[in-house]
Formats: C-alpha cells, structure tokens, sequence
C-alpha cells in the first residue's frame, strides 16, 4: 500500500489558508518570460522548500509569446501567466496550511522577485476566512 497523505479536516479552523496575489513587474530576466521549464524549476523548487504536495502540473506555451503554468496541490493551487510584452507575470498561490502569519508567503514571494530580477512591491496576502 502507497502511502498517502493524510485527509486533512478543518472542524478546529477558522481560516482555509493564506491567497497571495502577486503582480510582478518591470522584470529583467526578460528570457524566463517564455520559458516553460526555467518557471516550472522555479515552482518546483517553491514546492520543494514549503513541503508542498504536487498533485498535477498542466502548462501552455501561447504563440508568438507568453505562457501559463497551474499547479494543482493537495493544499490548494499556483498559477503563473506571463505576459513578456509587458514584462510582467501575474502569479496566485493559495495554501490551506494554518501558517500563524504571513511571514512564509513574504519569503516566497522575495525568491520569485530575485528569480525574475523584477521590481519589489508588496504582494496582495490575505487570509480565507470560512465565516
């Protein structure tokens, strides 16, 4: 038997997790924007350090320019949609883990910005409130 991970129940929760909303601008690694894999290492290696269970990837490479990736997780989803024309990726991660504040996010988030050599702003966190 394979093991599994567990069922997770939220009777105890009163948040289903942080959502960070990121628009990435002015970037400078301006080949990444068409990349598949190099954006796919990079949400591999997100996935790797937050202990993050791929369920499936699913990516599609617009023509002349511009690519989406989604990453389907047991704790929820990544979505990255890149537009290089504009130089910019719009980027959404939602976990149902119960992290105390959003320092994880902020860290994340910082990788990505340094990854694409873009400029830093202030990422969209918020928490999903069941009530």
């Amino acid at each position: 038997m394979q093991n599994q991970t567990p069922i997770k129940t939220f009777e105890s929760y009163s948040s289903s997790g942080l959502h960070m909303i990121c628009d990435i601008k002015e970037i400078q690694n301006e080949k990444l924007l068409n990349s598949l894999e190099e954006l796919k290492t990079i949400l591999d290696h997100i996935c790797q350090k937050q202990e993050y269970h791929i369920l499936q990837k699913t990516e599609h490479q617009f023509h002349p320019q511009g690519c989406t990736i989604l990453y389907l997780l047991s704790e929820s989803h990544i979505s990255i949609h890149t537009f290089p024309e504009k130089n910019y990726i719009a980027l959404d991660i939602y976990t149902c883990r119960d992290y105390s504040d959003d320092t994880v996010y902020h860290e994340i988030y910082d990788f990505l910005v340094e990854s694409l050599e873009a400029k830093r702003e202030k990422p969209i966190i918020f928490r999903r409130n069941f009530c």
